[in-house]
């Protein structure tokens, strides 16, 4: 075993046991004391676990600022979504007006859905249950088999 301070020597079996090498491991074990769970935590403040992060106005300024990239970006994506929206229902019409009697019901799945995001989603509104997600998706699979057969 090699012991720190001892010229890179390495002591074994009954050599362990030479006055001056006793000295040595029993300085060396007193150093290598196990660190307790409390003397470990004693030195963490309330910075480590972000408790004071918004105290100096840096982060509350970064994320106003994310803020409002973030709306800007969603209302690009509803500007860009909802002249998507327009195309398709005029191609739509286009291609209803080529049928004969065709079934003109302009109402479509993705509208029942995408009609609530025109402001956004806010964190408070209510996610659809499993009824209504149930009832939309058979609404679209009835609409795509009279589709096929009309």
């Amino acid at each position: 075993l090699g012991v720190k301070g001892s010229g890179g020597h390495r002591y074994f079996g009954a050599a362990k046991d030479l006055p001056g090498v006793k000295e040595l491991f029993a300085r060396h074990a007193a150093k290598m004391t196990k660190r307790k769970r409390g003397d470990i935590y004693k030195y963490i403040t309330p910075d480590y676990y972000g408790l004071r992060d918004e105290e100096d106005g840096v982060l509350l300024e970064l994320e106003g600022n994310m803020a409002v990239e973030n709306r800007k970006k969603l209302k690009r994506i509803q500007e860009d979504f909802a002249q998507l929206k327009q195309d398709n229902q005029s191609h739509q019409k286009q291609q209803n007006n080529g049928k004969e009697g065709g079934d003109t019901d302009d109402s479509s799945v993705e509208d029942l859905f995408l009609d609530g995001l025109e402001n956004g989603v806010a964190a408070n509104e209510a996610v659809p249950s499993q009824e209504v997600v149930a009832q939309v998706l058979l609404e679209k699979k009835r609409k795509d088999l009279l589709s096929r057969f009309l």
